[in-house]
């Protein structure tokens, strides 16, 4: 995925990008409502480097606002402020880059590359921000944190030692591994339905207020 992100910001010289995955739905009027929450971030925060709905702080607390369909529940709630976080959730990423940014493409895999953005923001000095921008995350339960997530885990453990512990959505990145293996047990436990039908995001939307 970094790859590919990669790709995308080489052909563009926007200084903003919105980089979402394929199964995230926009609301009616969400990129007005986008520029009106960025001008007050930067206001409020002129050094931010990226933003998104959904992620977690430095105390693990998880902040933003978005409706997960594979929980069949709304994530956070509204009219939080912005929060400062150690990681957001790749569903949606926007990116305030810097000259010549790329993400990290030695990370390999479908995962950890938000919460690797989100660390590489504060190590150059910029700040990273959960904003109430609610989408709808049209997604399906993901069944294992084994395979190619336990390779970015154990990439991201070793390439930000020196900032652990890192919490991210589904657990904490730290020098012996408990959460990663706690939250493994508990998916292993978990009846995942095999085939988890999308639901009708433009309804959900408006159900949920955000059109």
């Amino acid at each position: 995925m970094p790859e590919a992100y990669n790709a995308g910001l080489a052909r563009t010289a926007a200084p903003v990008c919105l980089l979402a995955h394929q199964d995230v739905y926009l609301p009616a009027g969400f990129l007005d409502r986008m520029i009106a929450v960025l001008c007050d971030l930067t206001v409020a925060h002129p050094d931010w480097m990226v933003a998104g709905p959904y992620g977690v702080t430095p105390q693990g607390r998880h902040v933003g606002r978005v409706w997960d369909v594979a929980m069949g529940r709304e994530l956070g709630q509204s009219g939080a402020p912005a929060a400062a976080v150690d990681s957001l959730d790749e569903l949606l990423l926007i990116l305030r880059r810097p000259d010549g940014y790329r993400f990290d493409e030695n990370l390999r895999e479908f995962h950890m590359y938000g919460t690797d953005l989100v660390q590489t923001a504060w190590a150059m000095k910029r700040s990273a921000w959960a904003v109430e921008l609610p989408v709808v995350h049209n997604n399906r339960p993901l069944r294992s944190l084994r395979g190619s997530y336990a390779r970015a885990y154990y990439y991201m453990r070793e390439k930000w030692r020196a900032k652990l512990p890192i919490h991210t959505v589904c657990c904490v990145i730290a020098p012996v591994p408990w959460s990663l293996w706690r939250t493994q047990w508990r998916r292993f436990k978990a009846k995942i339905p095999k085939d988890h039908l999308l639901a009708d995001a433009p309804r959900i939307a408006r159900a949920a207020g955000y059109e």
